[in-house]
């Protein structure tokens, strides 16, 4: 019964996040989604049930199936791997929350200014709750000053990289809102675990760099300096993190 429960706040958190990261990055506030392909705003009907325009025909993403089936799976592993200190109820703003930060960098490389801003105010709130004043306010200047520190050295390679090649490169390793992303991660773990935080997602960002160029080079469809999300190796190592530290 209570997976049950579950898995229908789970279907009711993916629908939540579909929205928002649909229409926030468009409007920047709460409106009712479009069709991407023709601009027809979508009825209440064609958005939750029928999964398509009814005046071009065009089907809404994979990706609304893709995070319907993992978010209600993770509110269901919840029930078994609860996070420490905070129920399950507790931790539903969380799911939510991450997965429009998730989806919203996967799918259009970018951190809003409206979810950072909103990000700090809630996870300083959580951290206050799970650690102390002292621990969130360190974890999340480590994690902004330390991000901040990153972000400058990417801009400065793209610099120099730019004068050696004769022609200034676009991509950035990191984005702006990658610093926030780690601000109000390092609210969320608190200090010292946002160090332990950043460890898991560099080594993780960096592996899967790895794996994703040569399967680039392979199918020769390699081009250097592509950049590649890297606010989601952020989140899931501070997830990771609080399980493996906070236990």
């Amino acid at each position: 019964m209570v997976v049950a429960i579950n898995a229908i706040v789970g279907a009711v958190a993916a629908v939540i996040i579909n929205y928002l990261s649909d229409v926030l990055p468009i409007t920047r506030r709460l409106s009712r989604p479009i069709c991407l392909n023709c601009g027809k705003r979508y009825s209440f009907k064609e958005y939750l049930f029928s999964f398509k325009c009814s005046k071009c025909g065009n089907k809404t993403s994979i990706r609304v199936i893709l995070v319907t089936i993992l978010t209600i799976l993770s509110c269901i592993l919840l029930h078994y791997f609860p996070l420490e200190g905070l129920s399950f109820w507790a931790t539903i703003p969380i799911v939510v929350f991450l997965g429009i930060i998730l989806v919203i960098d996967i799918e259009y490389r970018v951190v809003l200014i409206q979810t950072s801003i909103f990000g700090l105010v809630f996870f300083l709130i959580y951290g206050v709750l799970l650690h102390n004043l002292w621990s969130t306010l360190v974890g999340g200047l480590a994690g902004f000053l330390i991000m901040l520190g990153l972000y400058y050295l990417g801009v400065l390679f793209n610099i120099i990289m730019g004068r050696i090649r004769g022609y200034a490169i676009e991509e950035v390793a990191l984005g702006f809102g990658d610093v926030y992303v780690c601000a109000f991660i390092g609210f969320f773990n608190g200090w010292p675990t946002i160090l332990a935080t950043l460890l898991i997602a560099i080594f993780a960002s960096g592996a899967f760099s790895l794996v994703y160029i040569l399967v680039k080079v392979i199918t020769r469809r390699y081009q250097s300096f592509s950049a590649i999300p890297y606010a989601p190796f952020l989140v899931l190592a501070g997830v990771a993190a609080s399980y493996l530290f906070h236990s």
